[in-house]
């Protein structure tokens, strides 16, 4: 699940800050979270297997295999 469209920036495995950067080359930096509320025209363009996230200040929109590796489900 790691394949992009390309419409949306690629997120990075273990990636939780936005790597955008401003008209002064600085690192936006701002929290990147899962967008659970994205609209069906967003969820559209993205790899049917990949999540969506969204930093929380730019509004940059990411695209990435689920991010289960940051809380793995334990096997019983």
């Amino acid at each position: 699940g790691s394949e992009t469209t390309g419409a949306y920036h690629a997120l990075l495995q273990g990636q939780t800050v936005c790597t955008v950067k401003d008209e002064k080359g600085q690192n936006c930096a701002g929290h990147v979270k899962q967008w659970l509320t994205a609209p069906d025209d967003v969820l559209e363009k993205a790899s049917p297997e990949n999540t969506i996230h969204r930093c929380q200040r730019c509004y940059t929109i990411y695209e990435g295999p689920p991010q289960e590796y940051l809380y793995p489900k334990v096997k019983k």
